[in-house]
């Protein structure tokens, strides 16, 4: 058996006893834990100010930059 099999096993027996609201708290950190590492692996963008308490989308912008470096490659490369 390798490591994390062993371990899911530890934690699972250790699971043994507990009451459905105990293992409903615990199934919550579990989420929480997974949303937290799904976070660390996007780059969060902490914006202040009146942009605080919104989620923007960069992904127009990125495309947006892209159209325009390749406009003026083109017109560059045509004159």
């Amino acid at each position: 058996m390798n490591k994390a099999a062993i371990t899911k096993h530890n934690i699972y027996n250790k699971l043994i006893g507990f009451t459905e609201q105990d293992l409903s708290a615990i199934a919550n950190f579990i989420d929480f834990m997974r949303h937290k590492k799904q976070l660390e692996e996007k780059k969060v963008l902490k914006l202040q100010g009146i942009l605080k308490d919104y989620d923007i989308d960069f992904s127009d912008l990125k495309k947006f930059k892209k159209q325009t470096w390749e406009h003026l490659e083109q017109e560059f490369s045509n004159g």
